[in-house]
């Protein structure tokens, strides 16, 4: 379920809400192989009637499932966001989804999530990749010791 807020009962004051948001309303439109939304979207958020929108503040906190990029184990990764700040605009280019006196916040939310998103997720930052085929990768990337010469000497050698 979006998280909806009925504008009418906002009308010059603030309020408090809380709740989840579900993983499936969250990933709308996402598609990656690498990262699933594992839990549901965890918001605390005050919100305020401003004159151009609606600002909300609070935190937000999601657990993901994500795949390593070098050695395919799957791990979680949190995302927290303790200090969650949007201005939901009534007019614009970037407006809130309205219909009659209800708005729809879950674009806010969702976009801020995306952000802190990572971008090729990692079991741990040392992670040397898959066993079998880290190790001649490390053989690859050693660099020859130096006799003095040019990095280019090699190429020098060549004869087209």
């Amino acid at each position: 379920m979006p998280l909806r807020i009925d504008r009418r009962q906002l009308e010059g004051k603030t309020m408090q809400v809380a709740g989840e948001l579900a993983a499936e309303e969250l990933a709308t439109g996402f598609n990656d192989p690498l990262i699933t939304f594992a839990s549901p979207l965890a918001y605390d958020l005050e919100l305020e009637e401003q004159p151009q929108g609606i600002l909300m503040q609070g935190t937000l906190s999601i657990t993901l499932s994500c795949v390593c990029g070098r050695c395919l184990k799957t791990f979680a990764h949190p995302i927290e966001l303790p200090d969650f700040a949007a201005l939901a605009e009534y007019e614009g280019e970037e407006a809130m989804i309205q219909e009659g006196d209800f708005a729809d916040l879950t674009p806010y939310l969702r976009e801020d999530i995306y952000l802190g998103l990572p971008t090729n997720p990692l079991c741990r930052p040392e992670c040397r990749g898959l066993a079998r085929k880290a190790k001649a990768r490390d053989l690859r990337l050693e660099v020859p010791p130096s006799d003095g010469s040019s990095p280019w000497g090699a190429l020098d050698q060549l004869k087209l």
